[in-house]
């Protein structure tokens, strides 16, 4: 346990993932295409959804951690943008272990969940599911570029101010909490927020639990 645990603190705290996140937001902040940061703040955010969701089902603590090295890793390849990041994060991640001489049990897991936390909906790997699932429900406003704020659907993320997640009686719960302006028509309209239905959908299928989906208090469906 203190392996991995000192792994994961390791990955964290390297001067070379910082600052390679760090030229991913500045990449992105002077790019037409970047509609949401793949910076350290979604990195961090992305973690802790990982271990609240892992959490919640009742995962040990070696298990949360691996998943957690998965969410350090899983964007550090969009250095020169989104296109192909998920397999260039995964090249990246299978050499930075190489290098640094790290290895330990499920590292294949951990490096398919970075290659696939894209559209890997059909996996049965946990920690692809569970990052898959924490990456696309990370949509509140801070993650939202100022160029996503003016596309139509992408825009409607910026009206998100946290998202809640609850899991009890095999019942997921996910609530958005909104700051009252946004427009749900929109919002269901846009290609992301199918993509975000389909994960939490794909998550609950595989882990046997049913779904609830708020925005705000009232149920939302699409």
């Amino acid at each position: 346990m203190n392996d991995i645990k000192g792994i994961y603190n390791n990955i964290l705290n390297d001067k070379k993932i910082i600052d390679l996140y760090d030229k991913i937001e500045k990449f992105e902040n002077n790019s037409d295409n970047g509609y949401a940061y793949h910076n350290f703040t979604h990195i961090k955010n992305v973690t802790n959804l990982v271990e609240n969701i892992l959490n919640k089902l009742d995962f040990d603590e070696e298990f949360i951690y691996k998943a957690k090295i998965a969410c350090l890793l899983h964007d550090i390849g969009s250095t020169e943008g989104k296109k192909d990041h998920a397999i260039k994060s995964y090249n990246f991640a299978k050499k930075y272990f190489e290098e640094n001489n790290i290895n330990f049990k499920d590292i294949d897991m951990v490096l398919e969940a970075i290659k696939i936390h894209s559209n890997g909906f059909e996996t049965d790997n946990i920690i692809a599911l569970v990052l898959i699932l924490a990456d696309k429900l990370d949509v509140k406003k801070t993650r939202i570029s100022e160029v996503g704020k003016r596309i139509i659907g992408n825009r409607q993320y910026s009206h998100i101010e946290d998202i809640k997640i609850d899991i009890n009686d095999n019942i997921l719960k996910i609530k958005f909490i909104t700051d009252g302006n946004i427009d749900e028509k929109e919002l269901k309209d846009y290609y992301f927020t199918k993509k975000i239905m389909k994960a939490i959908n794909s998550f609950s299928d595989k882990l046997k639990l049913q779904n609830i989906v708020y925005l705000d208090d009232k149920i939302f469906e699409i």
